[in-house]
Parts: C-alpha cells; sequence; structure tokens
C-alpha cells in the first residue's frame, strides 16, 4: 500500500540567514519511496534542509539538500550494504541503491534560513 503524508518544519526563528525550524511528521512506517519539498516565504540560497527518521541512532540523512531554496521532488536511496557494512557492487565502481526504511517519525531541519521561512513536505510511503 502506498501512502501520502505532508507535514511542514514550521516557521524559522532567528536571524536572517541564520533562522532554523524543526518539524515532525506524524508516526510513520515503511520505505521512503519520493520527497517533495515546497519552500515557502522565499528563503535565502544558503538554505539547508535535512531529513532524518528520528529513530535511526546514526541520523542518516534521507534528504539533503545543501545551500539551495528551489522546489523539487526527490526519489531518495542509499546505497545497500553486506553484514560487515561493506556496499553491495553491481561492479567495481557502482553501489547497488534501495529505498530507505523509515518507523516512527521522520524529522525535518531547515537552517540558514530567514525568519518566517518554511518547508512544506510531502512523502510517499510504501507500507
Amino acid at each position: 500500500m502506498i501512502d501520502r503524508i505532508q507535514f511542514s518544519t514550521g516557521e524559522a526563528m532567528g536571524d536572517a540567514g541564520n533562522a532554523t525550524a524543526t518539524g515532525y511528521s506524524q508516526p510513520i512506517s515503511g520505505r521512503v519511496l519520493a520527497v517533495s519539498v515546497h519552500y515557502q516565504g522565499a528563503p535565502p540560497v544558503t538554505t539547508t534542509l535535512l531529513v532524518y527518521d528520528e529513530n535511526d541512532p546514526t541520523a542518516e540523512p534521507i534528504v539533503h539538500l545543501f545551500n539551495t531554496n528551489s522546489d523539487r521532488k526527490l526519489y531518495p536511496r542509499r546505497a545497500v550494504s553486506t553484514f560487515d557494512g561493506a556496499d553491495v557492487l553491481y561492479s567495481e565502481a557502482f553501489p547497488v541503491y534501495d529505498h530507505f526504511v523509515a518507523f516512527g517519525r521522520l524529522q525535518a531541519v531547515l537552517t540558514q534560513a530567514d525568519q518566517g521561512c518554511s518547508a512544506l513536505l510531502t512523502v510517499w510511503l510504501e507500507r
């Protein structure tokens, strides 16, 4: 089954170019298929957005948009690893990629923005 959820970082607080905001999704469970990011309030080009599974102890980012304020749709993937942490490869230099798996809430962190700016995220999940 495919689900679609939306959540926001909330409005950033702080000085221009250094304001931050953190928002959380509803609880989820499944594979992250796609993420759409829509910036609100004209944040500066220095804006950074990170999206994590808040239950991931390594805090591996599902989305990491650095120095951008452009709306986009992403299909995030991570390199698949073997039991000892080595990347699974198609050949010597081509890793195999798969979806991120999340359980709990997604956490979106907006930094280096202007006060009042935010990001609206739409996430497609497969259960």
